[in-house]
């Protein structure tokens, strides 16, 4: 009997756990995370394709899809967060937009990190959980400048937000938003410590 005990709780520990994330997670975002990768190379050819491939070599190892280093957990604290948007929509979008730095934070609550993006005109507020491999998963919902009340997260696809966070640097790190709801293929947030 305690030996039938001692496996099943040998077994119970050994079973793999989903992460945190994936049980918050939209459908359609969890198809967009696995697809974070492709989303980041079809934007590296719509601006390669447009003949701008020197920006993207400009902020190496940004656009790569290889460059996540071990130790995706960003630290909390105030960060400055540069967004580009890689391959605008047909309809007349660019291929490359990079926009300056805006004001980002992190706070750690209860083992989770809070992001909050707190300057500029689109803003998003969600969550960091750890994934696997070298990277973690942000989830939030987009807020406009001049909004007063958050929509939560997965009630309107519109207002999702989805990324993959991976560390690139020392102090340097990156949200992949593949696919999202407006303007490009993919966008790519740097972010560095405030300083």
């Amino acid at each position: 009997m305690i030996a039938g005990l001692i496996l099943l709780v040998a077994a119970a520990a050994e079973a793999p756990v989903a992460p945190l994330w994936r049980e918050r997670a939209t459908a359609a975002d969890i198809e967009r995370l696995e697809k974070w990768k492709e989303a980041l190379e079809i934007g590296r050819s719509g601006v390669t394709g447009a003949g701008q491939g020197a920006l993207l070599a400009a902020r190496s190892p940004l656009f790569k899809t290889d460059a996540a280093l071990a130790g995706s957990d960003i630290p909390q604290g105030l960060y400055n967060c540069s967004i580009t948007k890689l391959d605008g929509d047909a309809d007349g979008g660019l291929p490359y937009i990079a926009y300056p730095a805006f004001k980002c934070r992190i706070v750690d609550q209860n083992g989770r990190k809070h992001f909050t993006k707190l300057t500029g005109s689109q803003r998003t507020i969600g969550w960091i959980d750890k994934a696997a491999g070298n990277q973690s998963v942000y989830l939030g919902s987009l807020i406009y400048h001049y909004e007063n009340a958050l929509v939560p997260y997965g009630q309107t696809a519109k207002r999702d937000q989805a990324a993959v966070v991976q560390r690139i640097g020392s102090k340097r790190w990156r949200m992949i938003f593949p696919f999202p709801a407006y303007e490009s293929k993919v966008d790519v947030m740097e972010l560095t410590p405030a300083e």
